[in-house]
């Protein structure tokens, strides 16, 4: 069977890199390796070229002036003009987000017979879906998009159901999860790593790690609290945490670490772009958050061997019910947290056991190749179903 010819429509791209950038980058690698067409369109961001290569993936940048909503307007614009413009050389728009430029992919696939896949990001309740109902302009976003019926991409149970109650319930709807290079983020041998955690600066005792945005709903700043007292209470036991990332809490949380005399403690590695060295040095991966899609790092954590502490929402609780590849917790119970903490520490072939079998995990239900081929699936359904209209 012939392979479609994909565009990638995204707000922002490499060299910014969230979360969805990054899956947006690695699946697309993965699909031209495929023999799929894929082609990233996205906005011109100030230092970057009009046209390149971003690790094999082809990528086009529209310049889009301004900032705000200006800036979001001109790019939906641009952006249906360029689908226009091209549209002999692709066969489906995958969207990523629902944002503004969602709608100028849905109205060029209405008007010229492609199919349309939206995937929605963030987590349920605090999303974009909560997001965009939260505003008049946002409202009359979802009423279009539900007109317009596209396909809808989301990668847990939760945000499936938080789709019906912003007016979305109709719509075809594939839960699909994130996937991860497997072969690219590796556990790392017990020499290795006592060598990467000497390279990296890091001590020798029980290491837990986060990785993500330091913004609110990550509960950052609540998990320290947690950690110091843990630490009064184990005054000895040599465990460390690091946090990797950046985001509007960043200079709030160092200062809460002074404040609550853990420094000693905690280390802030800051942006790191390639994260596969400190999961492959650290013990445990800590996913505090008040509400998650499914964590990027969380599975490139779990594939690198690395146990698993992580809130009970979303596709944390997806990916580690029922298995021993982690331990769930509710981000609002403090005791419970603790008692994580400490059994941890005080065990630490705990996190070996538990890495082991994240590694497992990540391997069986979240390998890239297999999203891949169900990306592939999704994309050869809506060109059966959409490609009707007449160029």
């Amino acid at each position: 069977m012939t392979k479609p010819s994909v565009v990638m429509l995204i707000a922002s791209f490499y060299p910014h890199l969230g979360g969805t950038e990054k899956q947006a980058l690695e699946a697309s690698g993965f699909l031209l390796r495929d023999g799929v067409g894929v082609r990233v369109v996205t906005r011109r961001l100030p230092g970057t070229l009009p046209q390149e290569y971003v690790d094999g993936v082809p990528v086009v940048r529209l310049y889009c002036p301004g900032r705000g909503i200006f800036n979001s307007l001109w790019f939906m614009v641009s952006a249906f003009a360029w689908l226009f413009a091209n549209r002999r050389e692709y066969d489906v728009i995958h969207v990523h987000l629902a944002s503004s430029h969602a709608l100028a992919a849905c109205l060029a696939g209405k008007l010229l017979g492609r199919g349309v896949v939206i995937k929605i990001g963030g987590g349920a309740g605090i999303g974009e879906l909560a997001v965009s109902s939260s505003t008049r302009s946002g409202r009359l976003k979802l009423k279009l998009l539900a007109w317009f019926t596209p396909r809808v991409l989301v990668v847990n149970e939760d945000l499936r159901a938080e789709l019906a109650k912003h007016g979305l319930g109709a719509l075809e709807v594939s839960v699909l999860p994130n996937g991860v290079d497997t072969g690219k983020y590796s556990p790392a041998l017990f020499d290795e790593k006592r060598g990467l955690r000497g390279r990296l600066g890091l001590p020798g005792g029980t290491a837990f790690l986060f990785v993500g945005r330091l913004s609110p709903e990550k509960r950052m700043l609540e998990f320290l609290e947690l950690w110091a007292e843990t630490m009064r209470e184990m005054p000895d036991c040599g465990a460390f945490l690091v946090i990797a990332g950046e985001g509007p809490l960043d200079a709030e949380l160092r200062a809460a670490a002074r404040a609550l005399d853990i420094s000693g403690s905690v280390i802030f590695a800051g942006r790191r772009d390639d994260l596969g060295d400190y999961y492959r040095a650290c013990d445990v991966f800590v996913l505090p958050s008040v509400s998650e899609g499914l964590s990027n790092a969380m599975l490139e954590a779990m594939s690198c061997g690395m146990a698993v502490m992580a809130t009970s929402r979303g596709g944390a609780r997806d990916a580690l019910s029922g298995t021993k590849a982690g331990y769930l917790f509710d981000p609002f119970d403090k005791p419970g947290i603790k008692k994580l903490l400490r059994d941890f520490i005080v065990e630490p072939r705990l996190a070996v056991a538990t890495g082991e079998a994240a590694r497992a995990r990540a391997v069986e239900a979240y390998n890239m190749p297999a999203t891949v081929r169900a990306l592939e699936e999704v994309y050869s359904s809506v060109m059966r179903t959409d490609k009707t209209c007449a160029e």
